[in-house]
């Protein structure tokens, strides 16, 4: 792979897990106070909604993480090579 895909590659698992981190803390005040958000959200993000989206998004949450991890490790590896 060439330098600039793996760049975009990195920045793009930065974002998606910027995004998901978002969600993620968005869904859990959607669970523990579902009567603030649910007003906010305009009645989209119940307490209901809140849990199947925060519970679905775990798996794909850690992954992302992971993958930012290696990627930022190896970064910081071949960084320390040079």
């Amino acid at each position: 792979m060439s330098q600039e895909t793996i760049k975009i590659i990195r920045k793009t698992i930065h974002w998606l897990l910027a995004l998901g981190l978002a969600v993620y803390i968005v869904t859990g005040f959607g669970i523990t106070d579902w009567q603030t958000v649910e007003p906010l959200t305009l009645g989209l993000l119940g307490k209901a909604e809140s849990q199947k989206i925060h519970n679905s998004i775990e798996i794909p949450f850690v992954a992302l993480l992971a993958v930012h991890l290696y990627f930022s490790l190896i970064r910081r590896k071949h960084h320390n090579d040079t």
